[in-house]
């Protein structure tokens, strides 16, 4: 699992998934994704995708059954950053997989995940990028 030694958020949330993974019973998917959640903080949105991407990733291998709920996470950023086409997403997801300097280290886990998993979920991607694209015009309409 993630070796995070900064920030303190991430720090607590690697020491979580190592837990989750010792005893993956012993945590229930509502916690689970609470803690997911609480490890994310404020930025602007294209650190906070990458920072988000770092932190779902191992957690998306973890609980696959979470996924949707978690990809929604970044996908909500990228939004809100101004992307409009679904067809981005994989690629941006990957390019946080390898970027050189990245705003949050992507865990080894985490990389695996993102270049072996994350190329597969299209259609997942596209079916939760058009839900929270709707509901973000939704809101803006109100």
């Amino acid at each position: 699992m993630p070796t995070w030694t900064s920030p303190p958020q991430l720090v607590a949330l690697a020491a979580f998934y190592a837990q989750a993974q010792a005893h993956p019973d012993a945590i229930g998917d509502a916690a689970f994704l609470g803690a997911v959640k609480a490890a994310h903080w404020p930025t602007n949105c294209w650190s906070y995708v990458e920072a988000s991407f770092a932190i779902i990733a191992p957690a998306c291998l973890l609980r696959p059954h979470l996924t949707a709920e978690l990809i929604a996470l970044p996908i909500d950023a990228m939004i809100a950053g101004g992307l409009d086409d679904a067809g981005q997403v994989i690629a941006i997801g990957l390019a946080c997989a390898t970027r050189d300097a990245p705003y949050v280290a992507v865990s080894a886990e985490g990389k695996r995940w993102l270049t072996q998993v994350w190329p597969t979920l299209e259609e997942l991607v596209e079916t939760v990028f058009q839900a929270r694209l709707q509901e973000a015009l939704a809101e803006d309409e109100d």
